[in-house]
C-alpha cells in the first residue's frame, strides 16, 4: 500500500474531528499532517469549552438545593411560547389592559405597564376574587410573557353593610321564583291529608274484623295515616324545589324518633304496655285482682295506668308498665274459690263426732258447692284442743265470702254445743314465785246466782235455733255486694281517658 492510499484510507475517520462536535461536519486532516493554525484553533477552543461546561455543571448543582429549600414558595407560571419578535408592543398591552381593568369598576387607582412582555400590576380591588380575576386576564393576553400582581384588596369597614344588603335581595328574588312551588307543594300536602285519612279509616275497618283491641286497632291506623304523611311531605318538598330538605327530613325522622325514645322512655313503655294489656287481657273491667300488694276492683285502663278500686273504697292508679311485669291475682277469673276456718275440741270428745256435726252443717247450707266436695280435717294438736280445718267451696259471684265463713263457723259453733262437744281454750300457766298467800274469812258465804250454760236448760234451745239460722242480718244476707260497690264508687272517679278493656 502506498502513501497516497494510506491518506485516502484515513479521511473517513478524520472527519470526525472538531466540527463534528458541533454538528457541521467538516474534513479536517489527521493527526500527522496537522497545521500550526489547527492546533492554536483547537487549543482556543478548549479553553473556552471547559470553562463554560464547568460553569453550566456548577449552576445545575447550585439549582438543585434552593429548590429543595423553595418547597413552600408558589411556582411561577411561564407562557407555553415566547416570541423573539413579539407582535404587540408593550405599550399596547399595557393600554388594552388597562382599559378593560377601568371598564369593570372593580379596582380603584388601577395602573398598568409592561416590559419585554412583563406585566406589572398595581391600584385597589374591591375583592380578592376580582384581584386574581385581573391576573388571569394578563396572563391570557397576547404576547404577555408573565404578570406581577401587586393589586391590594380594599379593607371593608366594620359598619359596611352592604353584603347583607345583597344576601337580602337575592333571598328575596328567591322567594319570589319559589312562591309557585310552594303553593303547589302545599297542595299536595293537603291531598296527602286527605288520602291519610281515607287510609287510616281503611286499615281501622280491616283491623277491626281481626282485632278486638281499639287500642291495636288505632295504633295501626294512626302507624299508616303517618307514612302516608312521610311520602306526601317528602314529595311535596322535591316539587318545591327542596331536594336536600326533604333529604334531611326522611333522615332526621329517625333520628327524631330515637331522641325522643330516649326521652320519653317511660310514657312510651306504659303506652306498649297498654297494648300488650289490651291484647292478653288478664282482667277484665270489675274483676277483683291483687298485685303489687295492693287488693281492688279494676275500673279502668287507659294508656298511661290501670286504675283499681280498693275494698276499702280508695282509688290506686298503678302505671302499666308495672301491672304488665307484676304477678297479678285475680280473684275474680274463676268464681268458684275455696275458703276454711279452725275449730278446736277438747281432748276429751270424740273427733269423729265433731267431725260429722261440722259437716252436716256444710252439706246443709246453701251457699256452700257439693262439686268439690267440703272436708274436715284434723289439722294439728294443740296445748289443750285438738284442732279441725273445715275447707268449701263457693260461688263467690253470687255469695260474699266472708259472709258465709261467718256464718258457718257461727253454725258450727252451734252445732258442736248442742253435741255436747267442749272448745276450751288455750291452757295457761300461772307460776307464784313466793306461794300462794290464803286468808280465812270469818263472814259466812254468800250464795251466787250462777247461770247454767248446759244446753238442756229451759234458755239455751231459744239461743241455739237463734244460732242455727243459715243467715243473719249483721251477716248481709250472704249476698255479694261487689257490683253495689263499685257503682257507689263510680260517680266519684274521674275522667282517666279512654277505657281500653271492657
Amino acid at each position: 500500500m502506498n502513501k497516497n492510499q494510506l491518506t485516502n484510507s484515513t479521511k473517513p475517520h478524520a472527519q470526525k474531528g472538531v466540527g463534528h462536535l458541533f454538528g457541521k461536519p467538516r474534513a479536517i486532516a489527521s493527526m500527522p499532517h496537522v497545521t500550526p493554525c489547527g492546533l492554536y484553533a483547537a487549543f482556543l477552543l478548549a479553553s473556552i469549552g471547559l470553562p463554560l461546561f464547568a460553569s453550566h455543571t456548577y449552576a445545575q448543582d447550585a439549582a438543585q438545593p434552593s429548590a429543595l429549600l423553595d418547597t413552600d414558595e408558589k411556582p411561577i407560571e411561564t407562557p407555553e411560547k415566547v416570541e423573539v419578535e413579539p407582535v404587540a408592543v408593550d405599550e399596547d398591552i399595557s393600554v388594552r389592559l388597562q382599559n378593560i381593568y377601568e371598564a369593570t369598576n372593580w379596582f380603584d387607582d388601577v395602573d398598568v405597564w409592561t416590559d419585554e412582555g412583563v406585566v406589572f400590576l398595581k391600584g385597589t380591588a374591591d375583592n380578592s376574587s376580582h384581584r386574581e380575576w385581573a391576573e388571569r386576564v394578563a396572563q391570557k393576553t397576547s404576547d404577555v410573557v408573565a404578570v406581577v400582581n401587586e393589586i391590594e384588596v380594599a379593607q371593608r369597614s366594620i359598619w359596611d353593610i352592604t353584603p347583607a344588603v345583597d344576601q337580602l335581595r337575592t333571598l328575596g328574588s328567591d322567594f319570589v321564583q319559589l312562591v309557585p312551588l310552594l303553593a303547589i307543594g302545599t297542595a299536595v300536602i293537603l291531598l296527602t291529608y286527605l288520602i291519610a285519612k281515607i287510609f287510616a279509616k281503611l286499615a281501622r275497618r280491616i283491623t277491626a274484623r281481626r282485632i278486638d283491641s281499639q287500642l291495636l286497632q288505632q295504633v295501626i291506623a294512626s302507624t299508616v295515616a303517618v307514612l302516608v304523611m312521610l311520602i306526601g311531605v317528602y314529595v311535596a318538598l322535591k316539587v318545591s324545589g327542596l331536594s336536600r330538605l326533604a333529604v334531611t327530613v326522611l333522615g332526621g325522622t329517625g333520628l327524631v324518633g330515637l331522641a325522643l325514645g330516649f326521652a320519653f322512655r317511660d310514657i312510651a313503655e306504659n303506652y306498649l304496655s297498654s297494648i300488650l294489656i289490651s291484647l292478653n287481657r288478664p282482667f277484665s273491667v270489675g274483676d277483683l285482682i291483687e298485685l303489687e300488694g295492693h287488693k281492688g276492683f279494676v275500673r279502668t285502663v287507659t294508656t298511661r295506668g290501670t286504675l283499681l278500686l280498693t275494698v276499702d273504697g280508695n282509688h290506686i292508679q298503678i302505671p302499666n308498665n308495672t301491672v304488665y311485669k307484676a304477678v297479678v291475682t285475680n280473684y275474680t277469673s274463676s268464681p268458684r274459690i275455696r275458703r276454711e276456718f279452725v275449730v278446736g275440741i277438747g281432748y276429751d270428745d270424740s273427733v269423729t263426732e265433731a267431725q260429722e256435726q261440722i259437716y252436716d252443717v256444710l252439706k246443709q247450707h246453701e251457699a256452700v258447692l257439693d262439686d268439690p266436695e267440703p272436708m274436715v280435717l284434723v289439722d294439728s294438736l294443740g296445748a289443750a284442743t285438738v284442732n279441725l280445718v273445715t275447707r268449701f267451696w263457693l260461688d263467690s259471684g253470687k255469695f260474699d265470702a266472708a259472709s258465709v265463713s261467718s256464718a258457718l263457723m257461727r253454725q258450727a259453733k252451734t252445732a258442736l254445743a248442742a253435741a255436747n262437744i267442749s272448745m276450751p281454750d288455750e291452757s295457761r300457766e300461772v307460776v307464784f314465785p313466793k306461794g300462794v298467800p290464803v286468808a280465812m274469812l270469818d263472814s259466812p258465804p254468800q250464795t251466787t246466782l250462777e247461770t247454767s250454760s248446759d244446753p238442756t236448760s229451759p234458755t239455751a234451745p231459744q239461743k241455739l235455733d237463734n244460732d242455727r239460722a243459715e243467715s243473719s242480718t249483721s251477716e248481709g244476707g250472704l249476698k255479694n255486694n261487689d257490683h253495689s260497690v263499685q257503682q257507689h264508687a263510680a260517680s266519684e272517679e274521674l275522667e282517666q281517658g279512654e277505657n281500653l278493656i271492657s
